[in-house]
């Protein structure tokens, strides 16, 4: 619908910028402060010029106060004002590639440092993310945010949709949409030859200027569903334009009152939609993944999948473990000593989202940026490592461990519902002791715990400030640990008892446990019988290599193209492992691969290189899924390879762990008559990605491998899932790929992202009955394991005299470990009844003296959460995203909290003991 009114013309000058991406953080950081540095002189000379938007984030202004701090209370001033528009994000990152919960971390964050300034805006601005979440109407109404203004990711809809339009999240919220269809450049560079690059030199013309306003605002009327405009006078590291209100003027005058143009905001932009739109706006829910009228790029979930390894690590350390562990030991010990893990945390949380601007965590940039990006996550990495290890020893230290002799071992749960599952881990003994390693494990009851050694070694550790030799061994065990809580094991001396069972069941190239059998072809593809529903699921796991001549940013096959697959090797297979709880073999394949592409680039290189793909396949006693571990060293270059699993169901969906939710997606792609780049089946993925019938499925689960495929055979009869191993490209962009039209950066050399060296990757197969719900238990358990860590620990050191030199560590006191400590050896800190719901952080209020637990409904159904705390609790509320208090919530006679949860909605709850 096109309103035959007055025009109301927003323009907004400004600039996007990225961090790092064809140069260096450094590099653009000196054009940053020039840029900043020009526009004070310019807002302060020249009021009429009265507002700009610095981009949505407030990393860059860090980046500029860490070398202009004398310039901290100019920026305040303008801020405050309203001349400079700032956040309200940390970082403008994907919100794919990242976690839900540092999505959360990325607005507080940014929300902080836009007050310290003087105010943000409160506009969702995402304008260049290769895509949209469905769930980020609701993280944003979570942050008091009431629209969402985006370019990319827009398919069929748009047509319908137009340029304004509500968005409901699965739970109903709602925000305002404001898609810019041309992007966030339309009126870029006005009255230049270049609407993106370096202007300086060139002559500028009004006329021109003109023209392209009107193109503009002609372009604009396709999709307008109100009388207003929005028109963006900026690009990529674009400077303030100092014509703009000249221009404004002249255009005006050119517009004969068939509209005004006014300078202006995203929220001035906001308002004026609302006030037009009286209830004639569609309403859309779900995700934005498409690129129907801009290149959507999704070739990046494969990019440098490294990247994406990494950054999934370090964000479950944070979030599983180190944050819920640091609040559980200051609830416990209450020690002054523990104020400065909040601050710590935020120094581990601010490295960690410094990688995940988009251009980082795609994996789109020079190798020098993507380089620099292994010091930050190693910053955050050793941060939360001391903080889990610090944590869990001081826990240990409140726990009575008195039931029983022996080492006590801790075992810490960081999910919300209790897991009978296997533990792995160390125990170190003294080395001098004869008898080191000679043990068995009973629980806290005294029964006996069946367990496996998997390998002893001797260990050198700093105990106390002492050097000590030790007798590692490796363990696994049964365990049985309470929701969000531990339990304390002993290994007890003395000569083990273990049992002689022979389960998994041992077969000539397989196993069987109580849940499935497997067995390894000749080709090292696997079958597996799901012993639960009957399935059989045939030529799993077979490795398929093929070219690609596209960059950094999308996949593209070839004229000639070419596949190897391991269906045609012979493969190498040895049992590794087997005993009472764990049977593993080895599989080995070689595929004589292209080393890479032709010289013209339109079919694969001759010449040939060997690719050995190592895989461990382990499955264990008493425990659902077949896990594997593979591992390779790429010397090849431009291909690309996954692993396949065909699924025998021939299903319409895919079910696929998402943000906050489980996403439902249709398999067949859309009509792409028109598109400006053709969907592809690679799609975004969390920790898994299922197919079921409804009666029974197939899911497969992964740590830190965000790209999947889903297609059909060739006959349509059957659903395929490929998990993508490689993806090795060496151009940042290029303008010769049959799967795009355009180049969409720099056409830049780029041999890391070739990927040569060793890689690893952990995925695991599981068949199941029913459908996803009997899969998300499974895969975030597979991403969070139990932790286990010996629990006598020195309370702490008494130093007899000050001044230590050397190795002499005589005048060094430990402090003898208490056996008996306040709390049990069993305890949750947190139980949440209720099925679907899925607690996601547990923390420390980062405004007031309690605890924060979040999570979500997976469900769409309503729930109806009941939250034990181990402590007596004082108050209970109800906050949002940004841990403020909206309401109390009644405690129960049995010091429980009761609350419910609309279907698909986020809750966060404080706790104050």
């Amino acid at each position: 619908m096109i309103i035959k009114k007055k025009l109301h013309i927003t323009i907004i000058p400004h600039t996007h910028w990225d961090r790092a991406w064809y140069c260096t953080f450094q590099q653009f950081r000196a054009r940053l402060i020039r840029l900043i540095d020009r526009l004070v002189r310019l807002l302060e000379g020249r009021p009429e010029y009265t507002t700009y938007m610095l981009d949505g984030q407030m990393l860059v202004f860090e980046d500029y106060l860490e070398v202009r701090p004398q310039k901290k209370e100019a920026l305040k001033q303008l801020i405050k004002q309203g001349r400079i528009q700032v956040g309200p994000w940390y970082v403008l990152m994907d919100e794919f590639l990242v976690s839900p919960e540092s999505l959360i971390r990325n607005l507080m964050l940014g929300f902080r440092l836009a007050e310290e300034l003087g105010g943000g805006m409160r506009e969702g601005y995402v304008p260049d993310g290769f895509g949209h979440i469905a769930q980020l109407p609701q993280i944003l109404k979570g942050f008091g945010i009431e629209s969402a203004i985006f370019w990319r990711g827009m398919g069929n809809e748009g047509k319908r949709l137009g340029s304004e339009f509500f968005w409901e999240a699965p739970d109903g919220s709602t925000v305002l949409a404001i898609w810019m269809p041309h992007g966030y450049h339309n009126v870029s560079n006005l009255g230049y030859p270049l609407f993106w690059g370096d202007t300086s030199q060139m002559k500028f013309s009004l006329e021109y200027a003109l023209e392209r306003i009107e193109r503009a605002l002609d372009n604009a009327e396709t999709f307008a569903r109100t009388g207003t405009r929005l028109l963006l006078n900026g690009v990529d590291h674009q400077e303030a334009q100092k014509e703009l209100p000249e221009i404004i003027s002249a255009a005006n005058r050119q517009l004969k009152g068939r509209g005004i143009i006014r300078q202006g905001t995203i929220s001035d932009h906001i308002t004026e939609v609302l006030k037009q739109a009286k209830g004639r706006l569609e309403r859309f829910r779900g995700e934005f993944r498409w690129g129907r009228y801009s290149e959507i790029l999704q070739g990046v979930y494969a990019t440098r999948l490294y990247l994406k390894q990494n950054n999934h690590r370090v964000e479950t350390l944070l979030e599983r473990y180190a944050e819920p562990l640091a609040a559980a030991s200051w609830l416990m010990e209450r020690d002054a000593d523990k104020n400065h893990l909040p601050a710590l945390l935020w120094t581990a949380w601010r490295w960690l989202l410094k990688n995940h601007p988009h251009d980082d965590i795609y994996g789109c940039s020079i190798d020098q940026v993507h380089e620099e990006m292994g010091f930050r996550f190693s910053q955050a990495e050793q941060i939360a490592n001391t903080i889990i290890w610090d944590s869990l020893r001081s826990i240990s230290r409140q726990v009575d461990f008195s039931s029983q002799n022996g080492t006590p071992l801790l075992v810490y749960n960081p999910l919300n519902w209790g897991r009978k599952e296997m533990v792995s881990g160390f125990i170190d003994f003294d080395f001098d002791d004869q008898k080191a390693g000679q043990f068995y494990l009973v629980d806290g009851q005294g029964n006996k715990v069946s367990f496996q050694i998997l390998k002893r070694e001797d260990h050198f550790s700093l105990e106390v400030l002492k050097p000590n030799r030790k007798k590692r061994v490796h363990v696994l065990f049964q365990g049985d640990i309470p929701s969000c809580g531990y339990r304390a094991y002993y290994a007890v001396r003395g000569n083990p008892s273990l049992s002689n069972k022979t389960h998994p069941g041992i077969l000539e190239r397989g196993a069987e446990n109580e849940f499935m059998r497997f067995r390894i072809g000749e080709d090292g593809s696997l079958t597996v019988d799901d012993l639960v529903t009957g399935a059989r699921y045939k030529d799993l796991h077979i490795f398929n290599d093929v070219e690609d001549a596209g960059d950094e940013y999308s996949y593209s096959p070839c004229l000639k193209s070419e596949m190897i697959t391991s269906r045609d090797s012979k493969a190498s297979v040895e049992r590794i492992e087997e005993g009472p709880l764990k049977v593993s073999y080895r599989i080995r394949v070689l595929l004589n691969i292209p080393e890479g592409l032709r010289e013209d680039r339109e079919a694969r290189s001759e010449k040939r290189e060997a690719l050995i793909i190592t895989s461990n396949v382990t499955l264990y006693e008493g425990q659902p899924g077949l896990y594997v571990v593979t591992e390779l060293d790429n010397q090849a270059r431009d291909h690309k390879l996954s692993v396949s699993f065909p699924t025998g169901i021939n299903a319409q969906k895919v079910y696929i762990d998402g943000h906050f939710m489980v996403v439902e997606r249709d398999i067949d792609l859309p009509r792409t008559e028109g598109w400006i780049e053709d969907p592809t089946p690679m799609m975004h993925q969390r920790t898994f990605v299922d197919i079921s019938s409804g009666e029974r499925g197939l899911a497969i689960i992964n740590k830190g491998l965000p790209a999947v495929e889903v297609t059909r055979d060739d006959t349509e009869a059957e659903v395929l899932i490929s998990l993508t191993l490689l993806r090795c490209v060496g151009w940042l962009s290029r303008d010769d790929l049959i799967t795009r039209r355009t180049m969409v950066g720099p056409i830049i050399e780029t041999p890391g992202g070739q990927c040569p060296g060793f890689h690893k990757y952990e995925y695991m197969i599981l068949p199941h009955k029913d459908d996803w719900h009997e899969v998300f238990k499974e895969a975030y358990s597979f991403n969070s394991p139990l932790t286990l860590t010996r629990a006598d620990t020195h309370e702490g050191l008494e130093l007899k005299e000050m001044n230590i030199t050397g190795d002499d560590y005589s005048r060094v006191k430990a402090v003898p470990w208490k056996r008996s400590g306040a709390f049990p050896d069993s305890l949750s800190w947190i139980n949440l009844k209720a099925e679907s719901l899925v607690i996601s952080a547990m923390k420390r209020s980062d405004c007031h003296e309690g605890i924060i637990v979040r999570g979500y409904n997976l469900d769409q159904k309503e729930a109806v959460g009941r939250l034990s705390f181990f402590q007596p609790l004082a108050k209970a509320y109800r906050v949002n995203l940004n841990e403020e208090r909206i309401e109390p919530l009644s405690i129960q006679n049995d010091g429980s909290v009761a609350f419910k949860v609309k279907g698909g909605r986020i809750f966060t709850v404080e706790l104050v003991p």
